[in-house]
């Protein structure tokens, strides 16, 4: 229902906006205008057809459209931008993504929308159209690409938002914020595409085709460095936990968990990256063998090995900040996931607010999935259960507005409730509960 009701919304406006301004109608004779206007259509939909995904929770896609749709609005008068941009997000989401109706008609709203809202700014302020005559101003294109953005990446993420569930801060953080800086650089070749092809026609769109297509490939690698650097941390996790049998797939559990509490606090896409990859990685300096035969033991440990095993919070983070992207907010949420919220944690026994709020959610998730998963020496508690134990410690060991954010929360309930895991059971009992967190 919201989702139609979206793209009603979104639909309506992109109507106003075509036919509320003046319409700047060719001349039948006017070859050059359906020259050119045949030529930007295709550069459009072939521009649009090269796409690559986003890493969001619905499907998303990105492409270098924006380039020629951007040129255009210099180009045409009211309304042929928007025309070109219909024309392009009809044929592309029909004929190459094949997607299901509500989503072409809602490309094709936002498309239109975002063109003609930037083509109107544009002309507000002063900017200049026309395929005789190249001219330059700097703020009317400017603010055209900015408008152009917030209005295409705006709506795109609230339909994101609308169709799972995650706020629209982090969908726009997603879409359209890591790569904003490189949009607006991307865009100069719009001007580029305008000042080649009033000078030149066809030939000057030809000059330009190899530049586009190297633009999208810079894109695409960016991608693909990032999904190389999410199977690398997996194969690391994987490693660390090869180690302990009783800990097999507690990290990405634990990564689960702690983002689905940094989405009920809405942070930004960028923190709730940042959050997953220390839950993943915060247990990764257990792979260094000082701890190899503490994990394998089967009874409680001592007090010095449990001195031992309270290094590993530094060990981790040391390891993690070998490689710059970790260095910072990731590592400290590491290090730090031991403290506890009246400052009587380690490593550094700080408190309260001092605690990274990534770390104070790692603390908890860590903590639901030991209550909540089977362990050789004991049964896996309910969810209720494990909320009560949050509930007694909470202001002690855990953040009171986290626990109080996570006995309330049906998603987390719905996530951890999906959660069945089986342990190896070994030969011999293992320690308590209490005690086996505590190392």
């Amino acid at each position: 229902m919201r989702a139609h009701l979206l793209v009603g919304v979104v639909s309506t406006l992109a109507l106003v906006v075509a036919f509320g301004l003046d319409w700047q109608l060719p001349s039948a004779g006017q070859s050059r205008f359906w020259n050119a206007f045949a030529a930007f259509v295709l550069l459009s939909i072939v521009s649009d057809s090269l796409f690559f995904n986003i890493p969001t929770i619905a499907k998303a896609h990105a492409s270098l459209a924006f380039i020629p749709l951007e040129a255009t609005v210099v180009l045409f008068g009211h309304p042929w931008p928007m025309v070109i941009g219909g024309i392009t997000a009809l044929v592309v989401d029909t004929v190459v993504r094949k997607k299901p109706t509500i989503r072409v008609v809602f490309n094709t709203a936002q498309y239109m929308l975002a063109v003609g809202l930037a083509g109107w700014v544009y002309r507000a302020l002063g900017g200049s159209i026309g395929l005789d005559n190249f001219s330059f101003l700097f703020i009317p294109f400017v603010a055209m690409v900015i408008t152009f953005f917030l209005v295409n990446q705006g709506s795109v993420a609230l339909a994101v938002s609308v169709s799972s569930g995650v706020s629209v801060r982090e969908a726009w953080g997603r879409i359209g914020g890591r790569a904003l800086v490189n949009d607006l650089f991307s865009s100069t070749l719009a001007i580029l595409l305008v000042f080649l092809y009033v000078k030149l026609q066809l030939p000057g769109i030809a000059i330009l085709v190899f530049p586009l297509f190297l633009v999208r490939q810079l894109y695409q690698m960016n991608r693909q460095l990032q999904e190389e650097l999410e199977e690398k941390l997996e194969l690391m996790v994987k490693a660390m936990e090869a180690r302990d049998p009783y800990t097999s797939g507690h990290s990405r559990r634990v990564a689960e968990y702690a983002l689905s509490i940094g989405r009920e606090l809405r942070l930004s896409a960028d923190h709730l990256d940042g959050i997953k990859r220390a839950a993943l990685l915060h247990d990764v300096g257990k792979i260094y063998e000082e701890f190899a035969p503490l994990l394998r033991k089967e009874g409680r440990l001592t007090p010095e090995e449990r001195i031992v095993m309270r290094t590993h919070v530094v060990r981790s983070a040391e390891l993690v900040a070998t490689a710059a992207k970790f260095r910072g907010s990731v590592e400290a949420m590491i290090k730090h996931h031991h403290e506890n919220f009246d400052g009587t944690g380690y490593p550094d026994g700080i408190a309260g607010e001092e605690i990274p709020i990534g770390a104070r959610i790692i603390m908890i998730a860590d903590t639901l999935d030991a209550m909540t998963t089977d362990r050789p020496y004991r049964r896996a508690m309910t969810f209720s259960r494990a909320v009560e134990e949050l509930q007694a410690y909470a202001g002690r060991q855990f953040d009171p507005a986290l626990v109080h954010l996570v006995s309330t929360s049906p998603s987390i309930r719905r996530l951890l409730s999906s959660e069945t895991v089986t342990q190896f059971v070994p030969s011999q009992p293992k320690p308590t509960w209490s005690q086996r967190i505590a190392r």
